[in-house]
């Protein structure tokens, strides 16, 4: 069984692939239980994080060989215990490739839970940070500081300001609020 959920798209984009995948010439081509077939999987590929993160390297500053070995130095000071390639693209000369590691089906969930929309869970997926305007929820207490573990509202039915959520939730991860719950949703400055 998947950890992961099947991916939920706005109708208009649902719309725009399933008439890509599904249209006469392709139909015709294969036929309609392999365009079917070929559309599922685009949907489930797209549920998944990549299994490797791409760094383009701009030559002009700096050799590709000279990126590498700051990169895996950088790693191994971060991940003292993991060995974690630093790959040279097969056929893209100025790429490099680290192989994503996960999921990690071992972290422990914490009381203090952060609701993220779709959108943003994708994101942390693929490695960015949670800012404030992705975050829907977060339980009553969450101070700046606190330990929280992070779920993303796959269906988008969680109500921004949410003290707590009970609907269907995927969790990502865990990580430390930079701000207190208040500091989210209270409109009194900028959103950091």
């Amino acid at each position: 069984m998947s950890i992961f959920c099947k991916i939920l798209l706005k109708p208009e984009v649902e719309e725009y692939l399933r008439a890509t995948f599904k249209n006469a010439e392709i139909t015709t081509f294969i036929g309609p239980l392999k365009a079917e077939e070929k559309y599922e999987s685009l949907l489930n590929n797209l549920a998944h994080p990549p299994a490797f993160t791409s760094v383009r390297v701009n030559t002009h500053l700096g050799s590709v060989e000279y990126v590498r070995h700051l990169l895996s130095k950088e790693i191994q000071k971060q991940y003292e215990n993991l060995s974690v390639p630093v790959l040279q693209h097969p056929e893209l000369p100025d790429m490099l490739l680290i192989p994503v590691l996960g999921p990690r089906k071992d972290l422990q969930r914490l009381p203090n839970e952060v609701i993220v929309d779709a959108q943003c869970g994708s994101a942390v997926l693929r490695g960015a940070h949670v800012y404030a305007p992705g975050i829907i929820s977060s339980s009553k207490f969450m101070k700046a500081g606190s330990m929280v573990s992070v779920y993303s509202d796959i269906e988008g039915k969680c109500k921004r300001g949410a003290k707590e959520f009970s609907g269907n939730k995927v969790f990502i991860g865990n990580g430390i609020s930079e701000l207190s719950r208040n500091e989210i949703f209270t409109s009194n400055g900028p959103l950091k």
